[in-house]
């Protein structure tokens, strides 16, 4: 063969064998990068889930806390003083009826003091505008609407007093007379006015007017009360007792006068 067809043939072989090589499925083909076969590159997202999930359940119990470290503070600051439950403290009622007179040589000798009166309940009404409901000295002796010193029921008593304290804790009202006013079809309502000694040593009013035993609601909102308390509604329900066969011309006027000056002057 000529010379020059031999290197034509030989270049020919030479190109188809390289053909071969690069296009034969035989051929050695790159492998992946061993990174993308490793086990751990399918538990890295799990993980980061759980980190996730820990925080989250983290900053839940830290919010709890806080709410209860808030409600703690509040309950502290804000005791319930003044919406006791009132179904536990004993009854007073028909107290009146169960105090017994002192006897006259008590009570010719019953002088108040101020040391001792522990409450006076007075009355602003149209026929009346400068009357006397009821006091109560210390211990257990009560003068009521007509002038007649009292012995009251050791219970009755302390009834009546922790009523009293519990009443002269509540808001002020703002309005004239410090009262609570419960709203009624018709004006010109009457005023019970309660003065209570405080550790001070001066007399505070708590009032309520209009008091009803069946109307409660307020004729103006005090704060967050729409409905006269529980507290002074009892109260102030047990204190018309004091009025119980009252006339006026039959009344101590001295002893009522004497009572009545150791709370306002």
């Amino acid at each position: 063969m000529p010379t020059g067809e031999r290197s034509f043939l030989a270049r020919h072989l030479l190109a188809a064998s390289s053909s071969v090589t690069s296009t034969s499925p035989l051929a050695v083909r790159q492998l992946p990068h061993r990174s993308s076969l490793c086990p751990s590159s399918t538990l890295a997202p799990r993980s980061l889930l759980f980190a996730a999930a820990c925080h989250l359940v983290s900053a839940a119990c830290f919010l709890f806390s806080a709410l209860l470290i808030l409600r703690t503070i509040y309950t502290s600051a804000h005791p319930p003083t003044a919406r006791l439950d009132l179904a536990m403290a004993p009854s007073a009622q028909g107290w009146h009826a169960r105090a017994t007179p002192l006897p006259t040589a008590d009570a010719s000798g019953f002088a108040p003091t101020a040391d001792a009166l522990a409450f006076v309940v007075l009355l602003n009404a149209p026929a009346d505008p400068e009357g006397f409901t009821m006091a109560l000295f210390r211990p257990d002796v009560a003068v009521d609407a007509r002038g007649r010193a009292l012995r009251l029921q050791a219970d009755d008593a302390v009834a009546l007093l922790a009523l009293a304290e519990r009443a002269n804790a509540m808001p002020d009202t703002g309005s004239f007379m410090n009262a609570w006013r419960v709203a009624h079809p018709r004006t010109s309502q009457k005023i019970d006015r309660l003065f209570v000694r405080t550790p001070e040593g001066r007399f505070r009013e708590t009032s309520v007017q209009g008091w009803d035993p069946v109307l409660k609601q307020l004729k103006t909102a005090v704060g967050e009360y729409e409905e006269l308390p529980p507290v002074l509604y009892e109260f102030f329900g047990y204190v018309q007792e004091a009025r119980d066969g009252f006339q006026k011309l039959e009344a101590n006027q001295d002893i009522i006068t004497q009572v009545t000056a150791l709370a306002t002057s």
